[in-house]
């Protein structure tokens, strides 16, 4: 019998350590994917607009790693190509903004025609305020999940309910879909429960993460977005449609576009 346990907990073990592997592998390979990015001159459209986006953080961030952060997350984010592809986007709530790089990306691309930026980091926040002067922007400290005001046509939701409990998480769906204006949409990005390895190498990285306090969320609670969440905003008459917002990454990313009737 101990044979047999010891043999469970190596083989455990073993998986334990190739899923780390891979995982520290994806990243190696996705930040030399950014830092070739780097040094290679804008050709399209959206890249120009991240190359002027940067400039802006480069010159209003306080510590030059909120510039490479900026840079770097736009640049290898699959979600920066897939909510520009969006656009038009007109009038832009983003709920747990960070330092607003995405927000300021819209405005600098012409795809909003105005934004207002919310998270709970008063310093990241700050950090927006200045890249985005003499753009029609605001940026503001708070909780999102306490949200007022009025309605918009597009609210983004990017990476941050799976740090609420499941409660919470409907909750604050509920209340970012309020304020999407009739014939808007909520834009919703998030981890998919259920994609197999793509799950298990997402939950491990976001693990990771909050225990070194990259990030600082309550938690990680991952949900199955089409059968979860999907169902709560048809309920409240939205229409919806997900697909893979993971690109090159191994990640369980997917993009849920909800749509609200006229």
């Amino acid at each position: 019998m101990s044979i047999e346990l010891e043999g469970a907990t190596f083989g455990a073990s073993r998986a334990a350590a190739i899923v780390v592997g891979l995982v520290l592998l994806a990243v190696v390979v996705q930040a030399l994917r950014i830092a070739r990015s780097f040094g290679k001159p804008p050709e399209t459209p959206i890249e120009h607009a991240i190359h002027r986006t940067a400039q802006r953080f480069e010159k209003a961030a306080a510590k030059k790693g909120d510039y490479y952060f900026a840079r770097g997350k736009l640049s290898g984010d699959p979600a920066t190509a897939a909510i520009a592809a969006l656009g038009p986007l007109g009038s832009v709530l983003d709920l747990g903004c960070g330092r607003g790089q995405l927000a300021v990306l819209l405005l600098e691309a012409g795809l909003a025609t105005k934004v207002r930026g919310v998270d709970w980091d008063a310093e990241k926040v700050a950090v927006g305020a200045r890249a985005s002067e003499g753009q029609e922007a605001t940026f503001e400290a708070g909780d999102v999940r306490e949200i007022s005001g009025e309605s918009v046509d597009t609210v983004l939701l990017v990476d941050v309910l799976h740090y609420f409990t499941r409660d919470v998480q409907d909750a604050l769906l509920l209340r970012a879909a309020s304020h999407v204006a009739p014939g808007g949409r909520l834009v919703l990005r998030e981890a998919d429960r259920g994609r197999g390895p793509r799950s298990w190498m997402t939950r491990l990285q976001e693990g990771v993460g909050t225990w070194a306090k990259v990030n600082v969320g309550e938690r990680v609670l991952f949900r199955d977005v089409r059968r979860e969440l999907v169902p709560l905003l048809e309920g409240i008459g939205f229409t919806c449609e997900v697909a893979p917002c993971w690109g090159l990454t191994p990640f369980s990313n997917v993009l849920l576009v909800a749509k609200r009737g006229p």
